[in-house]
Parts: structure tokens; sequence; C-alpha cells
């Protein structure tokens, strides 16, 4: 697997068993261990993480070091397939093309770049296994949020679920205006403060497609994705509103963006 090119601030490294690109001032202690484990095994061996929900596991833990925003904790992710593909490959990518990482870690920096709120990248990982590899991302963690599947299956006045389906409208739109479109883009993947005011976040730019500003819409695609999701978790919004309701929803406008 050839070493990718990193988007500015950020450097691509060997190590033992594969590759790493790394924020550059978490290089220095990203690469010993490295060497020891994986990403995704330092942070389970962690005494002060917190274990978050989305597909498969996340570990919250401690920064060690000030990451690029200086947050407190930091976010580590084991990739893992989803569909039917997982019986058969589980957490393991053929070593051809993009490398799963460093695309997301991309991504990440270009949404970021244009103004979306999403965690900044500290650092991706592959292990090579064979003609395939295996691969953790870790991020930045975004203190005081709740995921919107949460959110949704918690709150029983729908006039609260409206907002918190209106401010993942304004996130929509704020992701088509900056030419972002991401392709997974569920209840589990966009963070929402407790606040009934807070902008939301987003999480997982797996696979995301990045174009220019303004030259193609996406976002019927994303709001029709996270309808799907909203459904599939029965929560109480999803047993008053049909779909059409729902999309409505996600137009309205909560005035972040």
């Amino acid at each position: 697997m050839a070493t990718s090119l990193a988007p500015k601030g950020y450097i691509s490294c060997q190590h033992t068993h594969g590759e790493f690109m790394s924020w550059e001032g978490a290089a220095g202690h990203i690469a010993p261990i490295l060497e020891k484990t994986t990403l995704y095994d330092w942070a389970k061996s962690q005494e002060d993480r917190v274990v978050l929900s989305g597909r498969g596991l996340v570990h919250s833990i401690p920064a060690p070091l000030p990451g690029p925003e200086a947050r407190s904790r930091w976010a580590v992710r084991h990739y893992l397939r989803g569909g039917r593909v997982t019986t058969h490959l589980g957490d393991l990518y053929l070593g051809i093309g993009k490398l799963r990482p460093f695309w997301e870690i991309k991504a990440i920096e270009t949404a970021r770049a244009r103004g979306i709120r999403t965690p900044a990248a500290v650092c991706g990982a592959t292990y090579s296994f064979g003609a395939a590899y295996r691969c953790d991302l870790v991020t930045e963690a975004i203190p005081d949020v709740r995921t919107l599947t949460d959110l949704l299956l918690e709150q029983n006045d729908l006039i609260q679920s409206l907002n918190s389906l209106a401010r993942a409208g304004d996130l929509i739109r704020s992701l088509d205006d900056a030419g972002v479109y991401h392709v997974d883009l569920n209840a589990k993947n966009i963070l929402l403060p407790q606040k009934l005011d807070g902008p939301a976040w987003v999480v997982d730019f797996d696979r995301a497609r990045v174009t220019a500003p303004g030259s193609i819409s996406f976002a019927s695609r994303m709001k029709s994705r996270l309808v799907r999701s909203i459904l599939k978790i029965r929560a109480p919004i999803g047993r008053e509103c049909g779909k059409s309701e729902l999309l409505n929803a996600l137009s309205a406008t909560n005035g972040h963006q």
C-alpha cells in the first residue's frame, strides 16, 4: 500500500504493520503506540475510557496531549463494514485504491475548512493483513452532546422532536452548501447539544464525497437517508409522523447553519 498524500497540517508515515496519517502535533506520540499495538486496542486499555455507540464501539479517552482544537478527550473508532458484506469481510478492506481512514481525514479537514461542525481528525492508521487491511481513526470528541437517535427516543414532546429535526435540517443545508455529501447521514451520526437552540455536529465521514460548493446538490439524498434511519429506530416522532412529514420537518429552519 502506497503512502497517501496528507492534507495541510498532517503527515503520512509508515509503521511496522502498515501506515498512519497524523496531525503533526500528535505524530511523535502516536508512532510509539503503533509499534506495540493498534490505536483501538490502546484506547481500550485506558482506565478512564467511555464507550460510545455507533457502528461497533467508539472509545472516548482523555486526550494524552492537545489536539488540533485542544479538546479534552479523543474518540477512537475501529472501522467495521455494514450490511451483508459484514458476514464475509467483517473489518477487512482490500488494500487497493483509497485507504479508508486517510480518505476520511481529508474529507473531515475539507469539511471543517468549509465551515462544517465536525470534530477535528487526530490520526488514522492501517494494519496490513495480506492483500487487505484493518484500520482505526482518532478524532477529537465533542463534549456535552447527544446523538439524534438518543434524543428522539427520549423526547415524547412533539415540539422538542421537531426542534431537533430542524437543527438536523440546518446541518444538511450546511453540508450541501459546502459541497459535502455525507453518504451515511443517519441519526447516530448527528450530535446535538442538550440546549434546544444549540447547532448540530456531524461525525463519520467514511466514504464522504466532496465536490465544488454549489456544483451539485445531494440534500434530498441526505434527508431521505436520515428519515429512513429515524423510522427504523421507532422513536415517538416516527410513530406520529410519516415520511413526508419528517422530510418537511427537516426543511424547516432553526437558524443554525
